[in-house]
């Protein structure tokens, strides 16, 4: 079992006990050189012998995690523990190895007895851990939080505190989290995969959108310096549309440069091309991904981006798989945007389609009403402005631009009267 994750930690607080040995100490000097093998034959006849300082004990165990021997280093520990059960450094590295193990709750029993000992960032980070790993959350992240802000250097407390915001669907400080774990050194496949579903949850499928001068010139989806580049600008020799590195797309072709089918990384790159205005860069990515998880919601997801603007989207709207997977409320969120794009190029009468298809599947739904009003009134269609504004106004009495709605309704109330 390799125990690295967690001995820089260990070893940190290890200099508080080379300060309590002696400086001529052959054991501590070879502990100091990294001589681990020569550490464990000094100490261990003392220690098989009982003659063993608590200190050299503490030493052995410390050579023993560097050699990977945990069970080894879980018996001197015990020792120790017999001798003195209010050792910190003890307890505290029972706790780790036991926790390490998966034993989160014996673990848990001796690094409470650690954090009550000695509050250090090591302890309280391993205690957070392990309540995590328990499923208390509510416990693990104080605890995480402290370590974190005594220890910035330890990227996996902020990961850790990433995961426990993106299970509470909090995508924007899970976000700030996991770029403070990026920021410390770690680049793991998790920590991208962790980002992506925050950019998920925050709906951030490409970042800001910059135009940059790039020579030589780049492909569609090539990365420069952080940036994803998404296109050329027309009319613009050399001048290219970017994406800042804060989006799902980002995340997404990060992942597939490790794991080129890794399907977390198809569908972030997938919905960010389509979020980008470029369909024909994220169909390959929506083909890869019903290729490994045929009928999928994601899938479905995505091939309603893919034919968004399609006519045959009808049909697949009121297929039973995308009824079994879609809440009404959600498909008509796809006849809401429907409207609106043909309502910006127009189309005021496929606009009126959609959003009416919309609305009979979420009646109450303001985003609607309020589309439905407003189009219906540019329209000339009174009657049926006067209605959406009425119910406009009853359902939503508490709407930040309520006096506007009732003074609209007024207005066409007159003119029907004056009709």
């Amino acid at each position: 079992m390799r125990l690295s994750r967690w001995l820089p930690i260990v070893l940190t607080a290890g200099l508080v006990l080379a300060a309590s040995v002696r400086a001529e100490d052959p054991a501590l000097e070879a502990y100091a050189r990294g001589d681990y093998p020569a550490v464990v034959a000094r100490i261990t006849p003392e220690y098989e012998a009982g003659t063993a300082s608590i200190q050299h004990r503490l030493l052995l165990v410390r050579a023993m995690l560097h050699l990977d021997t945990p069970d080894d280093a879980r018996a001197v520990l015990q020792s120790v523990l017999d001798s003195d059960r209010e050792n910190p450094e003890a307890n505290h590295l029972t706790g780790q190895i036991l926790l390490q193990g998966g034993q989160n709750e014996e673990a848990l029993k001796y690094l409470k007895q650690a954090y009550r000992l000695k509050k250090d960032a090591a302890t309280a980070a391993a205690l957070g851990r392990c309540h995590y790993g328990l499923g208390d959350l509510a416990k693990a992240k104080p605890l995480l939080e402290e370590a974190l802000a005594e220890d910035i250097r330890n990227p996996d407390n902020s990961l850790l505190l990433g995961r426990i915001c993106l299970k509470r669907g909090l995508g924007a400080l899970a976000e700030r989290y996991l770029l403070a774990a990026e920021e410390a050194g770690m680049d793991t496949l998790d920590l991208r995969l962790r980002l992506g579903q925050a950019y998920l949850m925050q709906r951030k499928f490409t970042g800001p959108v910059l135009v940059r001068r790039l020579v030589p010139k780049p492909a569609g989806g090539d990365i420069v310096d952080g940036e994803v580049v998404l296109g050329a600008v027309h009319g613009s020799p050399d001048h290219y549309r970017v994406a800042t590195r804060y989006c799902a797309l980002y995340e997404g072709l990060r992942i597939l440069a490790r794991s080129p089918k890794h399907p977390e990384g198809l569908y972030l790159a997938a919905r960010g091309w389509f979020a980008a205005g470029r369909p024909e860069l994220g169909n390959g990515y929506r083909v890869e991904l019903a290729k490994l998880e045929p009928g999928s919601r994601r899938v479905l997801e995505l091939e309603i981006e893919w034919l968004i603007d399609n006519a045959s989207l009808e049909t697949l709207l009121a297929s039973e798989a995308v009824k079994k997977a879609f809440s009404p409320a959600e498909i008509a969120k796809v006849h809401y945007r429907r409207g609106l794009r043909a309502r910006a190029e127009g189309e005021r009468k496929a606009a009126l389609g959609a959003l009416q298809k919309a609305e009979r599947l979420a009646p109450t739904s303001g985003e609607v009403l309020r589309a439905l009003a407003e189009l219906t009134r540019a329209m000339g269609r009174r009657d049926a402005a006067r209605g959406y504004y009425a119910r406009l106004v009853e359902l939503f009495p508490d709407a930040a631009d309520i006096h506007e709605l009732r003074n609209t309704l007024k207005v066409l109330r007159e003119e029907r009267g004056q009709s």
